[in-house]
């Protein structure tokens, strides 16, 4: 028998497999199929929770113990700025920034520092890693994982010594500077400082694997604060004192500085705080009076000397003119003037024009007008005087007031300046009182300072580790591994297709499910028995007759025809074809009819072996070469005299090439003619394509599908594989199924569905 070349096989395999006819129905989970789920894979979550918890239980119980010891310190109200001089409030609480600032020193690498050097944790190998272990002068571990793990780390050192020669400790240590670091980094890693909501109080939590030093480091840790807390404070006092001190030292020589400068100055420049300035201002301001006044006056003569001037040239004597004009002497002179115009107008009128009284008129009337304008001249000019008086005074006036406002102006830099040097000299004798009563405040105080925080609780040895928790891990193991499994077991239900449900599967790949064949029956702690002698020492078992209602489902698809030809394959080996056909072919002679069971898996042949037969006389190869009759080829099963097998043996030199030639429909053709119903076992369809060569010559198809096993893929493939191909009507077989899962709910319902299956079938 030729084997199966592996490539060509998932070669053949790949555009079924890839390529699917039709994409698989979506999957849904109620209640009822969870809990088949949970039931079905119960043995799994069983078996990971076990583990699980298992596993948390041994660590918390190999796991080094880990000790937690707690102080308690509260921060108290405090004013951090000693050079501030607003008091705070008696009943203030600490704000919530001093209390992190707090909690930030306590966990700072300064401060850890200190507390390294005062307990010389750089000499413990807990705290120092770079000394050698064997230092510490501890126990090892009496767990057996703690036994595990120090050999695992012994062997690799005997070794390295073995080969090297020498210890492998035995190494140089790095300098003092970089094993404090280390030293600071573990004691911060097993430090912690907690405070609940708005309280004044933190607490200082220290873990490590000793409890005595546990609780040793964490009082360490605040009494160690408390007197750093005190000793900055009483640094930062210290530091204000002297720098106060050097204030008021510098302030007084300022001041002294600035007084002198005062004094110099006022003698340079002739400046002081006398009444003078106020003489200047008041004769300034005088002056500043006579010369509006002088301005008024010279504007008015100007006004004067004009008006006088248009009366002179127009001859305008009325009450408006200026009272120079309306003298005595002018109001004669005028009046004489009309009288004469009277009397030359009456001689004139008398004598006419030029008669000699007329003309001595007219000399009249000439001279008094000389005089008249001989009078206003003299009065102008008496004007123009008075103009010239007023401007010389208000350009004296002027020039005078332009002097003095000079002069206060250059005063008044003079005391501006001596103003600020007066301002300095103020601010700095208000800074120097304010430095000297600060001074005076603190220096009585310098040295016996409070410490802004102070210790409420000391930390007592703890007699339980807080790490690891025995109650608390396995709960937590229990949990986890308990989540866990719940997750694996819905992931791996979302990736498996196999076959279950048959209902759903019918609808998937549109062919009847023709019978379900249970599972071989099994007596507790012993093997089940072969299908054959199940089948022949169990005739009215639930296996047996699962196989009597499949010969009477085929006999339904065939339409009670009485010739039969029946194929029985499977898409997968291993998935009980060649069972099933034997079963089938069984059933249909124990039924009366003249059967035949033909396997045609020429590739493995394995029907022989389970039907146990012995070596025909014949073989087949002799009968497809004309050397014998058809009876001389098949053997009787001696059980069912209406069964006869055709069962090639491994000494059977018939070719698998048989499958493809002419020669198989020949072959059927007279297997048709002889016997009722012909059952063939035929090979896997996905794996070879004999089974799609045989069915164009079959009536009926039975494709197997294993429970739990076949994949719906592979069955989908198997049955669109040999519709495609033009195969007859097709049912298929769920076989390997669990007869009491339909019982699968409360245990009422589940025994009393076991009691009546064994009813029905007592075996």
């Amino acid at each position: 028998m030729s084997l199966i070349d592996e490539n060509s096989v998932w070669n053949r395999l790949g555009p079924f497999l890839q390529d699917s006819p039709e994409p698989l129905e979506e999957r849904t989970f109620g209640v009822r199929e969870l809990y088949t789920l949970f039931r079905r894979r119960l043995p799994l979550i069983i078996a990971l929770i076990i583990a699980g918890t298992a596993l948390a239980l041994v660590a918390a119980l190999e796991l080094p113990k880990t000790y937690t010891a707690r102080s308690m310190i509260v921060v108290e109200t405090d004013n951090p700025n000693p050079l501030d001089t607003a008091q705070a409030q008696p009943n203030q609480q600490p704000d919530k920034s001093r209390m992190d600032t707090e909690a930030d020193l306590i966990t700072s690498r300064v401060f850890a520092s200190l507390v390294v050097d005062r307990l010389d944790l750089i000499e413990d190998p807990d705290f120092n890693t770079y000394l050698p272990p064997a230092a510490a002068g501890g126990t090892s571990g009496t767990g057996v994982l703690s036994q595990a793990v120090g050999l695992i780390a012994w062997v690799p050192q005997k070794i390295f010594s073995l080969v090297t020669g020498g210890n492998a400790q035995d190494t140089s240590l790095p300098p003092k500077a970089v094993q404090q670091d280390r030293a600071i980094s573990l004691y911060l890693a097993s430090l912690s400082v907690d405070r609940s909501g708005e309280s004044a109080a933190m607490t200082i939590s220290f873990f490590n694997d000793d409890a005595a030093t546990a609780a040793k480091i964490a009082n360490a840790t605040a009494r160690l604060f408390v007197e750093w807390s005190r000793d900055n404070k009483r640094q930062d006092i210290k530091d204000a004192v002297g720098f106060l001190r050097q204030q008021s030292t510098e302030v007084a020589s300022r001041i002294a500085a600035i007084e002198g400068q005062i004094a110099k100055y006022a003698n340079d420049h002739g400046v002081s705080s006398d009444p003078r300035d106020d003489l200047l201002r008041a004769s300034i301001q005088q002056a500043n009076e006579q010369l509006s006044t002088a301005r008024g006056e010279y504007t008015q003569a100007q006004a004067r000397l004009a008006q006088v001037r248009l009366a002179a040239k127009t001859g305008d004597t009325g009450a408006s003119v200026d009272p120079l004009l309306s003298s005595d002497f002018l109001t004669s002179l005028r009046n004489d003037e009309a009288t004469a115009m009277r009397d030359r107008a009456q001689l004139a009128s008398n004598y006419g024009r030029n008669h000699p009284l007329v003309q001595e008129a007219d000399a009249k009337i000439a001279a008094v007008r000389a005089m008249i304008s001989q009078e206003m001249l003299r009065t102008i000019a008496i004007l123009e005087n008075d103009v010239r008086v007023d401007e010389g005074r208000v350009d004296q006036l002027t020039k005078s007031l332009e002097t003095s406002n000079e002069e206060l102006r250059q005063r008044s830099l003079a005391e501006a300046k001596l103003r600020e040097l007066n301002n300095n000299l103020t601010t700095e004798q208000k800074l120097y009182d304010l430095v000297s009563g600060r001074l005076g405040s603190l220096d009585p105080f310098s040295e016996a300072v409070a410490p802004g925080v102070r210790t409420v609780s000391d930390a007592e040895i703890p007699t339980s580790p807080s790490f690891p928790k025995l109650r608390l891990m396995v709960a937590g193991g229990f949990t986890a591994s308990l989540v866990l499994a719940l997750i694996l077991v819905l992931t791996l239900e979302s990736m498996d297709v196999r076959v279950r449900d048959s209902r759903r599967v019918s609808k998937l790949i549109r062919a009847p499910l023709l019978a379900s064949i249970p599972q071989l029956p099994q007596k507790f702690l012993q093997r089940a028995l072969p299908p054959l002698e199940t089948l022949l020492s169990q005739p009215r078992s639930a296996f047996s007759d699962a196989f009597r209602s499949l010969y009477g489902a085929c006999t339904r698809m065939n339409g009670g025809r009485g010739k039969h030809i029946i194929l029985v394959s499977s898409g997968l080996p291993q998935e009980g074809k060649t069972t099933t056909a034997m079963g089938l072919a069984m059933a249909a002679g124990m039924d009366g009819a003249l059967t035949a069971l033909i396997d045609l898996d020429l590739r493995t042949r394995s029907l022989h072996g389970a039907m146990r037969l012995g070596s025909a006389s014949k073989t087949l190869n002799d009968y497809l070469n004309g050397d014998c009759a058809l009876a001389e080829i098949v053997q009787t099963l001696p059980e069912i005299p209406q069964l006869d097998v055709l069962a090639p043996s491994a000494d059977d030199h018939t070719s698998p090439e048989l499958l493809n030639s002419s020669q198989l429909a020949k072959l059927l053709e007279a297997f048709r003619l002889e016997y009722d119903v012909v059952i063939i076992d035929a090979p896997p369809v996905l794996f070879v394509e004999d089974a799609i060569r045989i069915a164009a010559s079959v009536d009926t198809i039975v494709v197997v599908a294993a429970c739990d096993s076949t994949t719906q893929e592979a069955l989908s493939q198997v049955v669109e594989r040999l519709r495609f191909a033009g195969g007859p009507s097709i049912g298929w077989v769920l076989n390997r199924v669990d007869p009491f899962q339909l019982a699968r709910g409360a245990l009422r319902k589940a025994y009393l569905r076991r009691q009546q299956i064994k009813r029905y079938f007592p075996a």
